[in-house]
């Protein structure tokens, strides 16, 4: 059993964290694999979507507690530790295409901070999210707070922040932080919300997400070069020549990403 695991549908990849009996909390070994796997998964051209989720009702318990404490008076380690997250964290953002987290159970603290840097979340009614630094003497990070604000709103993240508590799914779809409750199999219902994502050229998708991605965390003149390079590109490309050829004909377009 491996902490990470990797499976294909298509050609939506689907990671889910596999830690149950720690309720998906990860240590530092275990960041450092679902950071990996985000990596690899940006060189394969033939992904067009992935799904986070966890196993055993679980979605993630953030970082284990237990394991940073290991740690905590060796300040090399400690870093070491530290900087595994946060490339973690940076590569679920530095996805080329739409990551979906399905989440079923606790999504807290590094759990959430997960969920927040994926383009949609999906939860079952199980579901729960918070932020419990307040409650272990911990600052939450400054970009993940301005995710969460400009995700929740700044009421929701201001309450979620200073009162450490959790929020169910409901509370979570009414501020925006959830995108839909769903029944039944909440990574199904990913697999259902990514088809006319991945029905689409991909140009456009790569494009679309950065500018989304950009304005979220208020850097969109920062990326404004790679998006007309995105657009050049588009431009001089088969998939528009076949989306033309497709709306002529009254037909759908199958769409190469070339």
């Amino acid at each position: 059993m491996t902490d990470i695991e990797r499976e294909r549908r298509g050609s939506v990849a689907i990671v889910a964290i596999n830690r149950p009996a720690k309720r998906n909390a990860l240590n530092s070994a275990a960041w450092q694999a679902l950071g990996d796997s985000f990596v690899e998964l940006r060189s394969d051209p033939s992904i067009r979507a992935i799904i986070l989720t966890g196993r055993g009702g679980a979605f993630c318990a953030g970082d284990e507690i237990g394991a940073f404490a290991a740690v905590r008076d060796d300040p090399p380690a400690r870093q070491a530790y530290w900087d595994a997250i946060m490339a973690c964290y940076a590569a679920v953002s530095a996805s080329l295409v739409p990551v979906i987290a399905a989440v079923s159970g606790p999504c807290v603290g590094g759990g959430c901070t997960l969920a927040l840097r994926t383009d949609f979340r999906l939860a079952d009614a199980t579901a729960r999210f918070g932020v419990p630094p307040a409650k272990l003497g911990l600052v939450y990070p400054a970009d993940s707070t301005q995710l969460l604000a400009a995700t929740a709103g700044i009421g929701m993240a201001r309450r979620m922040l200073y009162t450490g508590e959790l929020i169910d799914a409901r509370a979570a779809q009414a501020c925006g932080l959830v995108s839909e409750v769903v029944a039944g199999d909440v990574v199904e219902a990913a697999l259902r919300m990514a088809e006319p994502m991945i029905a689409n050229a991909p140009l456009s998708i790569r494009a679309a997400k950065l500018a989304c991605d950009a304005m979220l965390q208020g850097r969109l003149p920062e990326v404004a070069g790679e998006i007309a390079a995105l657009s050049d590109m588009a431009d001089r490309s088969a998939d528009y020549r076949e989306g033309s050829l497709a709306f002529a004909q009254k037909r759908k377009p199958v769409f190469s990403g070339r």
